[in-house]
Parts: C-alpha cells; structure tokens; sequence
C-alpha cells in the first residue's frame, strides 16, 4: 500500500472508508451537510491520483475494501482509532453527505454495534430483510450485509484483529455475525429513514469491479477454506426482525411517495420480463 496522503489529526469523531476504483460514485457522498471523514484507497487504472483532492486520506493499492482496510489498519492503526465509528462503503453506493452523516448520528442514538441503510428497489438487494420499508425508521435485525454498514469501531477492531487478508468480498458478513456471538437483541439494525441505491450490474458494463481481483467461483473458494479452518458457521443464521420503530401516518406517506418511482420501475421489468417470455 502507497499512502499518498493522511491527516494530522481527524476533523470529525465519524469515518468513512471506502476503496474506490475508476467507476465509483463517491461525489454523491459530499453533497449534503456532513461530519465524517473520508478515508479512499484507490485501485483504479488512472496514474494520476483520482479522488486525492476530496479525501482526507490518500493510498493506492489492489484489493476489495475490507483487504485493503485491513491494510490500513496494520499502517495506521493509531489515526482509524481516533474515531468513534466507521463506515466500509462499497465505491458504487449513491448516498449523499446528509445520509451518511444522519447513520452516525441513528447508530450513537441507539448505541447500535451495526448500522446500514436500507436499500432502494431502484438498485440490487440481494436480501429482503434490507430492502427498505417505508412504514419504518429503523428495524432491529439479526443480519447485516457487508456492502454498506457502519460499525462502533471497537466492534471493527475486533473483526480486522480476527480478519484473513485472504478474504475477497465473498463470507465477511457471515464471519463478522459469527465473532458477535448469538445476543444481538437492539444490537443490528437496518434504517430505514436512510436509503441508498445499490447500483445494478447492468449499469457498469454488467461487470462487478470485484471481479477484476478474482472470479466468484475463486472467491467462494477462498471462504470455504477459512470457514473449515475456523469452524465457522453460515447455516444457523436467520434473518429476522428483532422491533422496529415505526414511522408515523404522516412519515409513512411521505416515504411511500418517495419510493414511488421505484416501485414504478421494478414493475415496468417485472411486466417486460413477463411479455419477453
């Protein structure tokens, strides 16, 4: 890892770490009122050194985004642990800065370990306990996906201290529930009154960026290997719903006519779909 740039001292107690290549959309993240911070290491092609001027820290090196975190813990242990938490966001995600600011603030009110925002039907959700739910603010889960979330950082440390740099985007979700032990009640939780879009393939040539560092079938190769060696287990976890806070009438309409649009189009594809077959 060449680190190119790295503050003196943090300007926020949030973080947001991201290892972004040449199709991310990280200008979403700075619209908006925000305090955080922004960690990127870029993994991209370009020589010169894309996203340094809006990063507070600078590096570049190949690798997914929990790899090359645990890159920079093992450089720069003692900087990541000035803060309070951090969020590990997927290069793609559009969010904006009052998003992300309004996850630290919903994970320190509720004293949560994890935090991610629920996923709009506009992108992919690959597990329906994510996919947001308009009646709702916030939904204690036993689950959270390991594209977005926003970690109490002790529980970060905890899991980079256990991590295999081996591990390519493929079973760190599974592992990271596994080193949280089975009490999660008011632990996890998904927010809905925050969402994001998790862009589909099809918008980035039908290729994830993921696979440039290795295929899936290697990937899931890898996870298989350390999930034996360390007696870790996939099949017991269900994806529940421990409560909910709900919205009230009003929030609740007002999120539905936000989400309009999405649900527009997920059945304009799911009509298509069944007119091309």
């Amino acid at each position: 890892m060449q680190i190119i740039k790295a503050p003196a001292s943090p300007r926020s107690r949030n973080l947001v770490f991201t290892s972004a290549g040449d199709l991310s959309n990280l200008h979403h993240w700075l619209n908006g009122t925000r305090d955080f911070d922004l960690w990127v290491v870029y993994y991209g092609d370009s020589e010169d050194n894309t996203y340094v001027a809006e990063a507070d820290f600078y590096a570049r090196a190949r690798g997914t985004k929990f790899q090359n975190l645990y890159g920079v813990y093992e450089r720069c242990a003692a900087a990541v642990s000035q803060y309070d938490a951090v969020m590990v966001l997927d290069d793609d995600i559009v969010i904006d800065a009052s998003g992300l600011t309004r996850l630290f603030e919903i994970r320190r009110e509720h004293n949560l370990w994890v935090v991610q925002p629920a996923f709009r039907l506009a992108g992919k959700v690959s597990w329906d306990i994510t996919r947001v739910a308009p009646a709702a603010r916030l939904r204690y889960t036993n689950f959270i996906e390991m594209t977005c979330p926003l970690f109490r950082r002790d529980k970060l440390d905890a899991f980079m201290a256990e991590f295999d740099p081996q591990l390519s985007g493929y079973g760190e979700d599974w592992w990271f529930l596994h080193l949280l032990g089975p009490d999660l009640d008011n632990r996890l939780a998904v927010a809905d009154e925050v969402s994001c879009i998790n862009p589909f393939d099809n918008t980035k040539g039908g290729r994830r960026e993921i696979d440039r560092a290795s295929s899936e079938d290697e990937r899931k190769a890898v996870w298989e290997r350390i999930k034996h060696a360390r007696g870790l287990d996939e099949q017991g976890r269900v994806h529940v719903e421990y409560g909910r806070i709900n919205n009230s009438l009003w929030g609740t309409a007002k999120a539905l006519a936000r989400y309009v649009p999405d649900w527009t189009y997920l059945k304009a594809k799911q009509i298509a779909r069944s007119l091309l077959h």
